[in-house]
């Protein structure tokens, strides 16, 4: 009888824990869509530098907090050095690839290929970057897998898609150009689990497409002039 109990209160308090980790998921998933809607008012209104001051400390206050509490968070979300080497190898191959097709266009196009405070962007956006795919990667998608685990990839990835290209609305392009980079770099965030190659590149790419794609200063269009 005592052992009976004993395995009651188990299931018992296993079962509450489970609830507990569906509900931190839920919020999680539901902070992450609210946020690519604040990030779309805050748009409207010309505020997106405020935006990104604003979530960053409060992603970043998020984290900390956190892996306070659970210091294995840090590198269940992606937080990790151990697989730099292999994490970076495809990322790396990608950023070429379209760094290439990009710089092709911004030639063929006649833009403006360097200005002088790209160094400071090409260091400062993949910051944000890194907090984007913190986002979209560990808190949608990974959240998506383990609240339906039954469809795992099919239902997180075209979510994870649209998610990342829909808060870059109405432009078509960078649209386009953001939903196809989360195309790759989902696959390659669930194989590797590692933030720090995705968050690197999408930073510089980001940077590259606005300027030799799109023909605008990153810089203005996220603080003015």
């Amino acid at each position: 009888m005592v052992g009976k109990s004993m395995a009651t209160k188990n299931n018992q308090i296993d079962g509450s824990y489970l609830s507990r980790q569906r509900l931190v998921h839920w919020f999680e998933l539901g902070a992450v869509v609210g946020t690519g809607a604040l990030h779309l008012l805050f748009k409207h209104f010309g505020a997106k530098g405020l935006f990104i001051v604003l979530a960053s400390v409060f992603w970043t206050g998020y984290i900390a907090w956190q892996v306070r509490r659970d210091r294995t968070k840090w590198g269940s979300w992606g937080f990790r050095t151990d697989n730099l080497w292999g994490a970076f190898k495809w990322p790396t191959v990608l950023f070429v690839l379209a760094g290439m097709g990009m710089a092709w266009y911004g030639v063929k196009t006649g833009r403006v290929l360097w200005q002088g405070h790209m160094v400071f962007l090409l260091l400062l956006y993949p910051l944000w970057g890194v907090l984007q795919q913190f986002l979209v990667q560990a808190l949608g998608v990974d959240n998506l897998m383990k609240l339906f685990p039954r469809h795992g990839l099919l239902l997180a990835m075209p979510v994870g898609v649209v998610l990342f290209a829909v808060v870059h609305f109405p432009n078509w392009r960078l649209m386009l150009a953001t939903g196809l980079l989360a195309c790759f770099f989902i696959p390659l965030y669930i194989r590797d689990r590692n933030l720090w190659p995705l968050g690197l590149y999408h930073g510089w790419l980001g940077t590259f497409f606005y300027l030799w794609v799109l023909g605008r200063d990153p810089w203005v269009s996220v603080f003015g002039k």
